[in-house]
């Protein structure tokens, strides 16, 4: 399964087609799975494997699975990415699924179609250890001063890194520390290989699956840096909005912290007479009903409303839980119903 090179996937893979994520290099996404080709993958391969490499499928996004078996398949997407499947669970209700909890390895392409029934397998093409190898190596020479043959080209890819680092570590010294999961990513951040960055960075912060298809697509380390760069920068504009915003009222000291099962999140106040002060705990249903008084626009309100339904759903102890209920204190502390008079010039 390994080589000195890194990871070597099987030369044919079965495919897990879904319309509904992006599983990058590095990350872990949970898909759920109800089509008929999907479900046999599971069925047939899954659950009734006995070694590690029967373990691992290939995940190919943006393409959707036909909700009859005898439908023929889509055009699949050019690049997907090989997983390992940690995780399986049935349920019957409201109707026969599974849950795939799914860690990415690597990227492939789909060189050929070996049989569409009952699931889909294929001959692939990894991407490409040697070149990641030497893109690395690449790396670990502008970790120390510039040394002879050192192009104007590949000083660039050494900036892009550099600077990438410096965003992620100043998106993570905006966030919470007392978060485990933030506090494991910042020692994370120092022992992962640069080259894993934009892949493990891009599939923790709030970004669309457009977004990630682009990182996954970026086949050349340089292009995937910039492609991830400004989802980062993004990431960091946002939270400074958000920290402007939260700003303690002169007149009202009686202020607390917002305490989660994951921790303390500074900076947001509650008044301790607040009507919507939730006893029970639940905070997301008192974020729920913030979001409705906040007085936003219905595209808003409806794409915030999307996001909160994901967060419930949402392990806390994954990274994107912090982001994304900081996107939504963002959204509903936005002055919406307030407007400045000013001209035009």
């Amino acid at each position: 399964m390994a080589s000195g090179d890194g990871i070597q996937i099987p030369s044919r893979l079965p495919l897990l087609l879904t319309h509904e994520g992006v599983l990058l290099p590095g990350s872990t996404v949970r898909f759920s799975v109800d089509s008929p080709r999907n479900m046999q993958l599971v069925s047939q391969r899954l659950l009734k494997g006995t070694s590690l490499k029967s373990t691992i499928i290939g995940v190919i996004p943006n393409t959707r699975d036909p909700e009859q078996d005898t439908d023929d398949l889509p055009s699949l997407h050019k690049i997907g990415t090989a997983g390992i499947a940690v995780q399986v669970v049935g349920s019957n209700w409201p109707k026969p699924h599974y849950t795939l909890l799914i860690t990415g390895l690597c990227r492939f392409s789909v060189t050929s179609l070996l049989k569409e029934r009952p699931f889909v397998l294929a001959e692939v093409k990894q991407f490409n250890i040697k070149t990641k190898v030497e893109q690395l190596d690449k790396l670990e020479q502008y970790m120390t001063p510039a040394s002879e043959g050192v192009t104007a080209e590949d000083g660039e890819l050494g900036k892009l890194s550099h600077k990438f680092y410096q965003a992620a570590v100043q998106l993570l010294g905006m966030l919470d520390m007392s978060l485990p999961v933030v506090a494991k990513f910042r020692r994370l951040l120092d022992s992962l290989p640069r080259e894993t960055l934009p892949d493990v960075v891009a599939s923790m912060i709030r970004t669309s699956n457009k977004e990630k298809l682009q990182v996954l697509d970026a086949l050349s380390l340089e292009e995937r840096f910039k492609k991830a760069l400004p989802m980062l920068t993004r990431q960091i504009e946002g939270l400074k909005l958000l920290q402007k915003t939260r700003k303690k009222s002169p007149d009202n000291e009686k202020t607390v912290l917002s305490v989660r099962k994951g921790g303390v999140f500074p900076g947001q106040q509650f008044n301790l007479d607040e009507e919507d002060e939730d006893e029970d705990g639940d905070d997301t249903a008192a974020l729920e009903r913030k979001l409705y008084r906040a007085k936003m626009p219905e595209a808003a309100l409806k794409v915030c409303l999307k996001e909160l339904k994901r967060l419930k759903k949402m392990p806390q102890s994954m990274p994107e839980f912090a982001l994304t209920r900081n996107y939504l204190d963002l959204m509903v502390e936005l002055p919406w119903s307030k407007s400045t008079k000013g001209k035009r010039s």
